[in-house]
């Protein structure tokens, strides 16, 4: 225990002084003088520090008041106070963090690209803002009062740092909202005329204003630290001849110890300009009487002090033997001068010290008085000794001295200086040899850290007085000076004088004055506890000088901090309260209740539910269909689905085509809850809308009620589809697309706009789920997360080729239940079949050869080509997995001839024989009579639109299919109207036959009853993302092994059928696939992530984390691919949270990108080019390049080139075409002139008309009713394509194609190219930097990219061959690139703005606040009208400015900004 007491009494050794002050009689210091009196000098401030700690500390600033009794300003400065110790550290961190890295940009700044912007421009720009700005509400900041003062005051900071005047900056912040940086400076930037900003200046403004006070000089952590007023020539011309002064000087710190820098900086400081600087003296005599003297007193003061012989006594003797070997030396001479010269220093001391005078009388310097910031002594002009360097008689004690003078050794502590100035003494001992470090030493190594020619030189200007003052002087590079002096505090030698004023100019360098804040933090380059090392008397002297430092500084923070306080408290509504929330929540349960009560009062009851039921059930209508029902295969299973739903929550049934599942199950379920009197809402999902409007029909029908009762209060059944929905109140089963199932679990579906839609289902219904498309596999996660939530809920997942176990497995090992089905034999035959019977066949040079199609085929002689069966050699993506083994020979049976086998081999697969088709045709009807039976109905499946209306055209130019009276043709394809699809179910007149022309839109789910016979051609359209060109496009497929058992089943309805599979069945056996891949293992997720995010039902904790439940789930990089797309076009934010043109994009089914540029087209009044160029890039190109006919075809693209853009080439193309329909039999020869498909610019037209009514169907666009009805006749009719004219009101900028070029920057960012600055000629992604290239089928292919006169183009397609290629480039403007793409930074201080930290912009700081001013109100007008809500009168204004600065319309200077001269038509 005695040792532990031992150490803990122990005392700590500290590295710095923490001892008290000892009591001593200490004068009692007056009041504090007024701020508007001058500073104390450095002696006085150390004193006063002292006085004060022992008065009570610095807070001792006012009268003390009884504990008792209250005082406000006390309590006030004690708040303030404690404001100071919590946040002004970490405040000035932040402030001078914010200032270097302003510094750092400034300099960054001037390697950057200058974008010039127009001055006029700018000017309206700033007038508009300042026009608009009008007295608003007050609007509160949503922070806490400390948190919203600490921003503020970091804002005040570092404004004032920068140079900004204090009543500027003070109306500054409280005349923004907020309390952020860049909101003042762009605030400053508007409202300040330039000579306040000062802006050229860059930082230097800050430092031109810190006038340094002589108590507390100032030094910026940049040097030079502060501007003086010029010297004068001979001042310039004096210090240039001085050692100490020139730059080349080294500090001595590096070649000498220590201990010889304190000789070299301390003897004869005064005398080295007027003696060191001549290489000889002018009279060797005289200098020696001088030398002789400095040394025999630097021998006395050894001799008292009992010290060594000293370096500087050796330096002194050194110089004395030079004088002695001088040639001009007189030994007699200089002794007498010696003896003469100390007579006259000895008489002159003592008549001095008798008088008590502190120091000789020296002329004024007007000059140096008059200067605020320094005193600076003018350097002697003339070799003769200087006052300074006159000996004192009292230095000295010879052995003639007499011993009255011992009485005036002791110094007094106050002595009376020149011009009646009171001057304190302080003994300011130090021990000659310590281990730590003095400070002039450091001082050396401080300013050589700093600058490297920094010169210090220390002056002693107390003159002949033994109470010695000295003065330290800085020269920096560039001849600015920084200097102390000691003016009311002396020591009692020279040594302590010097040492004294080092620590006072360490304290003052390390501490720089700043405006605002007083600084507080210490900027020192060699260590911020360089003054421990300090003797004991030093370090006491830093205390104090920082004890003075600290009051001072906490007084002034104390005015800021109160002004700032008094600012936030009229930023922050201190009067809301819980009120509101309250009154929310309340509001909240209101509706719901309110909800709840409506959907109670809806139901009916048990009683009327079973009496209602059985008077259907009585009705004629129902009992005939009856009899029909219970025919099918399916009636006998009926009580076994009814009870398996009873004790299962979920069923898979597999239903064989034709067993009447479709129907019958949600009529079975309908029927059993309606006869036990219970409520019931079934809807059962469809993959296709004609499949939803048929089985409706059809339900209603038996269920007894009339023809076309469907969706009306008398019929329990409707349906809902995409733009119709037929349903009322009393609709108990509804067919509904799958589409429209994912809408109800958006929020807000539901019942009066709360919850959604599907909180009211008791039954869900999934058809067709073998499909596996995106919705249908979606909608079984968010089923399966519904169990447990709903126990009500009842689920059925049907089809006929489902892979039942796995689906069981996926819920859980849910029952299942198979279904026979009903169908009648179908012969299935096979390409080489249809061949055989028709005898048909081709030779090499058919358009359907193969070897035709090989890309080595060359010929020459050929002027002409044919588009029908033309390849864009481009689309060289197999057809299916093991497409590339197409060079394998066929194997046919032995039962075909030599010539089918030479035709199966010789046809190219990729070709849709349409001669064949024909014939085939004409082989069933006409000529084979074992086959006449099947030909009553036939339905033909062609890939896509395109095929369909070229064989209708086939067709109605035949003789014998032309003729109605004999043939009617029907075509079936999801882009046609419900009434025309409904057609093809009609049987036609006794003796005429049908042929339905289809899509894969008639494979499933829907039954064209009368159908005998189906012809294949074994292709299919689908959406695939190609990994190539990493985008989502429509390519053609051949159809897996389910898909053709589907559609040779829809020949075997009624009667037995036959199938003409046109591929072989070596491909059917070997190269098909057993099942099509499920859709989201092949398509762009990114609608689907935001489907995700508009729904209701909480799944996951992110859109992977959904997605990775799916039965097959994508894999993760797709998953982020499709994340990252909706991030850069801002539909979702990095954190996964939808925004309002996130919302929009979910509606429009197409490429993020060019959703994006579809919405700021209408935004920007371009909208007929943008579907142009939007339906082209979805589609294939409208340009054809036939081989042998290369140049041909370059030359009449080139024909078409625009502003060295793809995107504006086709644009033209496809305008040059619809100008060309209006001749209907010019525009096929305009299109074979000028090498265009006019087949793929027909697509183009239709997918404008699908992206039109997608924009309309979500109300981001406000026509008229006419028009919509125009729109839906031609999108939806049979006649042939009809053009759409887009309203003028959408489309009045279209003729600026800047304009144009905005948008689709807009949409595209980031897919940008960067020309390389150095050469321009490399490209190079913004994305990843990979080197890419012009594709052969762009129009600047073989340009060099330096002579498009941009620094960047967008793309839209890259794809990997041999080289990186953009397929669709063109040329984007720098300033829509900085006006719309990304997150933009202005820094405006440093004349820069960044657009995502990748491109970098130099502007002038005018020029940087109006970009900024205008990009926000491009972006604010953008976000109203993503909302749905129109521009106000001023964001009209805005927008008018931004569409002349986007569409570089000349603007005219004279205009007044309220009417601008950019004539640009504006709909609100």
């Amino acid at each position: 225990m005695a040792k532990k007491k031992k150490t803990q009494l122990k005392p700590i050794a500290r590295g710095f002084a923490t001892t008290s002050i000892p009591k001593k009689v200490v004068q009692v210091e007056e009041a504090e003088p007024p701020d508007n009196e001058p500073p104390a000098s450095a002696g006085s401030m150390a004193e006063f520090a002292t006085s004060r700690e022992v008065s009570g500390g610095p807070r001792a600033s006012i009268q003390d008041t009884p504990p008792d009794e209250f005082n406000a300003d006390r309590v006030e400065e004690q708040s303030l106070q404690n404001m100071i110790e919590k946040f002004q550290e970490k405040t000035e961190k932040e402030i001078s963090r914010t200032i270097k890295a302003i510094g750092v940009d400034r300099s960054v700044s001037k390697g950057l690209t200058t974008l010039q912007v127009d001055p006029v421009l700018v000017d309206q720009v700033l007038q508009l803002q300042l026009q608009e700005e009008t007295p608003e509400v007050q609007r509160y900041i949503d922070q806490t009062e400390e948190k919203a003062a600490t921003r503020l005051a970091i804002t005040y900071g570092v404004l004032r740092r920068l140079g900004f005047t204090e009543d500027c900056v003070e109306q500054c912040l409280r005349a923004i909202h907020g309390v952020e940086l860049d909101e003042a400076l762009e605030w400053l930037f508007v409202h300040c005329p330039d000579s306040e900003l000062k802006i050229n200046e860059g930082l230097k403004v800050s430092k031109s204003q810190n006038k340094r006070k002589p108590v507390t000089p100032v030094l910026t952590q940049e040097h030079p630290a502060m501007s003086v007023e010029p010297m004068s020539p001979t001042l310039i011309k004096l210090d240039a001849t001085a050692p100490a002064f020139v730059p080349s000087f080294k500090p001595t710190s590096v070649n000498q110890t220590p201990h010889q820098q304190r000789v070299l900086t301390s003897v004869n400081t005064s005398a080295q300009s007027s003696k060191l600087s001549s290489p000889e003296p002018e009279d060797p005599n005289m200098e020696y009487a001088r030398i002789k003297m400095q040394l025999v007193d630097l021998k006395e003061k050894k001799r008292l002090s009992k010290g060594q012989k000293s370096d500087a006594s050796i330096l002194l003797e050194e110089k004395l033997r030079n004088v002695k070997s001088h040639y001009f030396f007189d030994e007699r001479d200089g002794e007498r001068l010696y003896r003469s010269e100390r007579d006259k220093a000895n008489a002159q001391l003592l008549h001095v010290k008798l008088r008590g005078s502190a120091e000789l009388p020296q002329p004024k310097n007007p000059v140096l008085r008059d200067n605020p910031v320094i005193s600076a002594p003018s350097p002697p002009s003339s070799p003769s000794p200087s006052p300074e360097a006159q000996s004192d008689v009292f230095d000295q004690e010879d052995d003639e001295s007499g011993g009255f003078l011992e009485i005036l050794d002791i110094i007094p502590s106050e002595i009376q200086g020149f011009e009646g100035t009171t001057i304190r003494v302080k003994d300011m001992p130090f021990p000659k040899q310590s281990a730590g470090k003095l400070p002039k030493v450091i001082l050396m190594e401080y300013t050589s850290k700093i600058d490297r020619y920094a010169a210090v030189t220390f002056d002693i200007i107390s003159g002949a007085s033994r109470a010695k003052r000295a003065g330290v002087r800085v020269l920096w590079e560039g001849r600015q000076v920084d200097e102390w002096r000691m003016e009311d505090v002396a020591c009692h030698d020279e040594s302590q004088a010097e040492q004294y004023v080092a620590t006072v100019a360490l304290h003052a360098l390390s501490f720089p004055t700043t405006e605002g804040f007083a600084a507080g933090s210490m900027t020192s380059p060699v260590g911020n506890t360089f003054f421990r090392l300090f003797p004991p008397v030093f370090r006491q002297l830093w205390d104090e000088l920082e004890a003075d430092r600290k009051f001072r500084g906490d007084r002034v923070n104390r005015e800021v901090w109160a002004k700032l306080r008094s600012i936030v408290e009229q930023k922050i509504d201190v009067t809301r309260s819980a009120s509101e929330m309250m009154l929310k929540s309340a509001l909240d349960v209101k509706d719901t209740s309110y909800t709840q009560a409506l959907l109670r009062n809806a139901e009916a009851s048990p009683e009327q539910l079973i009496t209602d039921f059985r008077s259907r059930q009585m009705r004629p209508a129902y009992q005939e269909m009856l009899a029909h029902r219970n025919s099918l295969p399916i009636a006998k299973y009926r009580e076994e689905i009814i009870t398996t739903l009873g004790s299962s929550q979920i069923l898979v049934l597999c239903g064989e085509t034709g067993c009447g599942k479709s129907t019958q199950v949600p009529a079975f379920i309908l029927e059993d809850q309606l006869a036990r009197g219970e409520s019931c809402k079934i809807y059962c999902t469809e993959p296709r809308r004609i499949s939803a409007i048929s089985l409706a029909q059809r339900v209603s029908r038996e269920l007894g009620d009339p023809p076309g009762a469907v969706g009306t209060l008398s019929s329990l059944v409707g349906y809902s589809i995409r733009l119709e929905s037929n349903t009322t109140k009393n609709t108990r089963l509804t067919y509904i697309t799958s589409g429209i199932a994912l809408r109800m679990l958006e929020g807000g579906s539901g019942h009066g706009g709360q919850g959604m839609a599907f909180d009211e289902i008791t039954h869900i219904i999934i058809d067709e789920v073998h499909e596996r498309s995106i919705e249908s596999d979606f909608l079984l996660v968010v089923l399966k997360s519904l169990l447990s939530r709903r126990p009500d809920l009842r689920i059925i997942l049907m089809s006929a080729t489902v892979d039942a176990a796995k689906i069981s497995n996926f819920f859980e090992g849910c029952p299942v239940l198979h279904v026979p089905g009903r169908t009648f034999p179908v012969d299935v035959l096979y390409l080489e079949d249809a061949i055989q019977y028709t005898g048909w066949s081709i030779c090499e040079d058919s358009p359907y050869a193969k070897r035709r199609r090989d890309k080595f085929h060359q010929n020459k002689g050929r002027t002409d080509w044919d588009e029908p069966t033309f390849i864009d050699e481009d689309e060289d993506d197999p057809l299916v997995e093991g497409e590339a083994l197409v060079g394998v020979p066929v194997k046919l049976e032995k039962r075909y001839s030599l010539q089918t086998e030479k035709t199966v081999e010789l046809l190219d697969g990729r070709v849709i024989p349409y001669e064949l088709i024909l014939r085939l045709l004409e082989h069933l009807c006409f000529e084979n009579n074992s086959l006449h039976s099947f030909s009553s109905a036939v339905l033909i499946f062609m890939p896509g639109l395109a095929e369909i209306r070229r064989l209708g055209d086939l067709l109605s130019e035949h003789p014998s299919f032309g003729d109605e009276s004999w043939f009617r043709v029907y075509p079936l394809h999801s882009t046609l109207s419900s009434d025309n699809q409904n057609a093809v179910f009609d049987v036609p007149p006794a003796g005429v036959r049908k042929i339905v022309i289809a899509t894969n839109i008639a494979e499933t789910g829907i039954t064209i009853p009368d159908i005998t016979c189906v012809i294949d051609t074994g292709k299919q359209r689908e959406m695939m993302f190609d990994e190539k060109r990493q985008l989502s496009r429509l390519v053609e497929t051949f159809v897996a092994k389910s898909n053709a058992a589907q559609r040779r089943g829809r020949a075997g309805r009624v009667q037995n059928g036959v199938c003409f599979h046109l591929f072989t069945k070596q491909r059917h056996d070997t190269l098909l696939a057993e099942h099509p891949l499920p859709e989201m293992m092949r398509l762009s997720l990114s609608d689907l992530a935001l489907r995700i995010k508009t729904m209701k039902v909480k799944i996951g904790t992110s859109i992977e984390d959904v997605l990775c439940r799916a039965l097959d789930p994508p894999t993760s990089i797709n998953v982020q691919r499709a994340i990252a797309a909706l991030v850069e076009v801002r539909a979702l934010t990095p954190t996964e949270d939808i925004t309002p043109m996130g919302r929009l994009l979910s509606k429009l089914p197409t490429d993020v990108h060019l959703g994006k540029f579809l919405l700021t087209a209408v935004v920007f009044r371009c909208l007929d080019p943008a579907l142009t160029i939007a339906a082209s890039l979805n589609s294939k190109s409208p340009f054809i390049t036939p081989l042998g006919l290369e140049k041909e075809a370059d030359r009449a693209k080139n024909a078409f080139r625009v502003d060295n853009s793809d995107f504006l080439t086709i644009h033209n193309a496809f305008a040059s075409w619809r100008r060309a329909s209006a001749n209907p039999g010019f525009v096929r020869k305009f299109c074979r002139k000028n090498f265009l498909s006019h087949e793929n610019l027909g697509q183009i037209e239709e997918l404008r008309q699908q992206f039109l009514g997608y924009l309309v169907d979500s109300s981001f666009i406000d026509v008229d009713m006419s028009f919509v009805k125009e729109l839906s006749r031609v999108r939806f009719g049979r006649n042939k394509s009809r053009l759409v004219i887009v309203p003028p009101e959408l489309d009045s900028n279209s003729g600026n194609l800047a304009v144009v070029n905005a948008a689709l920057l807009s949409g595209l960012y980031p897919k940008l190219l960067c020309v390389d600055p150095t050469n321009g000629l490399q490209m190079r992604t913004l994305s990843n930097n990979q080197t890419a290239f012009f594709h052969p089928s762009s129009v600047n292919f073989r340009r060099k990219p330096k002579d498009l006169a941009a620094n960047y183009l967008a793309y839209f397609t890259l794809m990997h061959s041999k080289k990186l290629y953009a397929w669709e480039t063109g040329p984007m403007d720098d300033l829509a690139i900085l006006l719309l793409c990304g997150e933009c930074d202005f820094k405006l201080m440093s004349d820069t703005a960044t657009v995502d930290r990748k491109i970098k912009y130099r502007l002038t700081f005018r020029a940087n606040v109006a970009m900024k001013i205008l990009r926000n109100q491009l972006s604010s007008i953008s976000a109203q009208k993503f909302r749905g809500k129109p521009m106000t009168e001023s964001q009209v204004r805005w927008h008018e400015l931004g569409m002349g600065a986007l569409g570089k319309v000349k603007l005219d200077a004279e205009a007044e900004s309220s009417n601008a001269s950019v004539k640009v038509v504006i709909r609100s």
